[in-house]
């Protein structure tokens, strides 16, 4: 008989530790988890404590995720160096916990005894969910996917198997099943994370815990394709669009459908859109008690208009996901920027020197937008969805954009993605009817653009429409003043909104 493995003297201190209460600063706590985590590396300990220490880091590094989740929530980015590298180190453990349950998974699965499914799939439950905590801490860090995340996701749904009709029936069993968590982190991966704000992704995921259930999981093509994606499960891609790119032949794929969850997004958005309507009617204040959770079913975290805005552009993304139409082509030349609505103003207002102008580098470009990195270190300031004006030289004219995407892997760099929005404006101000009296708001008028709109355009901070007409006024070489009305609200996002308008012909 072989003498039995000693154990670690380690051993001794990790669980006086787990016992302990956590330390205020979920980094300091975070550094500890990972020196303990060791522990389990241990060849002295038996299977049982092995397992049994497992859920106790588990439930450890997820009470450090939900603590540093709100130290994203206000950074912009890049991130700060301290908050880069914890956010790194954040992810790295959550994955190693799941990699832990993914071990202990594929031992099941070996011994596959009777009644082995069922631990097999919670299992594989447990760890999808810590590859979904990973992934938004990845996505709200504007960090790159690490390599093997999709992989392993895969990886797990398979082995847990796709659920039939008997199976995850209840709430209880639907928020720990693998294949909520999976569609949990598809339907996340389908919105276009890098899009969004770190607050809109931090209520997207709580959004999803309410809606994910409704997505489908098949492994046969699902219909519509036109609001289709598709997984090769022996690779580590994202989920992709069928309107982007049709699935290749042969077996090993997923199919996933968020119909049914844009079809709630839907009835939820006629439901805000009517209470906010009749909070202007009755001249109540616009605030986020609208999305009082007893009376919305909704998450906290954003205003009723915030809300509605990004249930818009999550149904919009999940019903029908944009198919790429211009292709990128390569280019590296030097560009002036001028990133912020009310820099841009005061840009096209004052002349140049009224603000600080940076220099970035084109990466590529389309007729629809372009892909720019920074070439100076930068000191935050940049979120999806911001306007930012660019040009080659002062010869040039501007180039009037939105952010589409962030990536910020290293905290003094960041890549970002524009749409082409107009390439000429004018500073003005508008007020809308029922505004605060005598206030008049910032913005920028934007000529027709062919094959885009036919009518100017204005671009406002987020939040200022109100109602169908407003105040318009230029002060050029003569004061000009106008009444207007709203025709369509063509965007809106987390820092803006864009709608075209037409001069008043009776004003009122």
């Amino acid at each position: 008989m072989s003498a039995p493995v000693p154990v670690s003297p380690q051993v001794d201190s990790v669980q006086t530790w787990l016992e302990a209460e956590p330390a205020d600063d979920p980094v300091v706590d975070l550094a500890q988890w990972r020196v303990h985590f060791t522990v389990l590396a241990d060849p002295g300990l038996s299977d049982a404590a092995r397992q049994g220490w497992l859920e106790q880091f588990e439930s450890r590094i997820l009470d450090v995720c939900e603590r540093f989740i709100p130290h994203l929530l206000t950074a912009a980015l890049p991130l700060p160096r301290d908050l880069h590298v914890a956010s790194v180190e954040l992810v790295a453990a959550l994955l190693d916990v799941s990699a832990a349950f993914q071990t202990a998974v594929d031992s099941l699965r070996d011994r596959w005894v009777l009644g082995s499914r069922s631990d097999v799939a919670s299992l594989a439950g447990r760890a999808l969910r810590l590859v979904n905590e990973s992934y938004r801490v990845v996505c709200m860090s504007g960090a790159a996917v690490p390599a093997g995340l999709w992989r392993r996701a895969y990886a797990l749904m398979m082995a847990a198997g796709l659920p039939d009709a008997s199976t995850e029936a209840t709430p209880e069993a639907l928020a720990r099943g693998a294949s909520f968590q999976f569609k949990r982190l598809v339907a996340l991966a389908a919105v276009q994370p890098e899009s969004l704000t770190a607050r809109e992704l931090a209520w997207v995921y709580d959004y999803l815990e309410i809606v994910a259930a409704l997505g489908r999981l098949a492994s046969e093509p699902v219909q519509p394709e036109s609001s289709a994606f598709w997984m090769d499960t022996s690779g580590d891609g994202a989920p992709v669009a069928a309107v982007r790119r049709l699935p290749p032949l042969g077996d090993g794929l997923l199919h996933f459908s968020a119909l049914a969850m844009a079809r709630r997004a839907g009835e939820q958005i006629e439901w805000l859109e009517t209470r906010i309507t009749d909070a202007y009617t009755t001249g109540e204040e616009r605030a986020g008690a609208l999305l009082e959770p007893d009376v919305s079913g909704l998450p906290l975290g954003l205003t009723a208009l915030e809300a509605l805005s990004l249930l818009r552009r999550m149904r919009d993304r999940w019903s029908t996901p944009p198919a790429r139409t211009n292709a990128r082509r390569a280019h590296q030349y030097s560009v002036q920027v001028c990133a912020g609505l009310r820099d841009m103003w005061r840009m096209r207002r004052h002349g140049g020197e009224a603000v600080k102008l940076d220099e970035w580098m084109v990466c590529n470009e389309s007729p629809g937008g372009f892909a720019i990195m920074s070439v100076e270190g930068i000191a935050g300031g940049l979120s999806a969805g911001m306007a930012l004006a660019l040009r080659r030289d002062a010869s040039q004219p501007w180039s009037i954009c939105i952010v589409r995407w962030i990536r910020a892997e290293r905290p003094d760099q960041a890549e970002v993605g524009l749409q082409v929005i107009a390439h000429a404006c004018t500073p003005v101000a508008i007020a809308f009817r029922g505004g605060e009296a005598r206030a008049t708001t910032p913005a920028l008028v934007l000529p027709p653009m062919a094959g885009v709109r036919s009518n100017p355009a204005i671009l406002v901070a987020a939040g200022t429409y109100s109602s169908r007409r407003f105040m318009l006024v230029h002060e050029g070489e003569h004061l000009y003043v106008a009444q207007a009305r709203v025709l369509s609200l063509d965007m809106q996002t987390a820092s803006v909104e864009l709608f075209q308008y037409e001069i008043d012909a009776y004003p009122i």
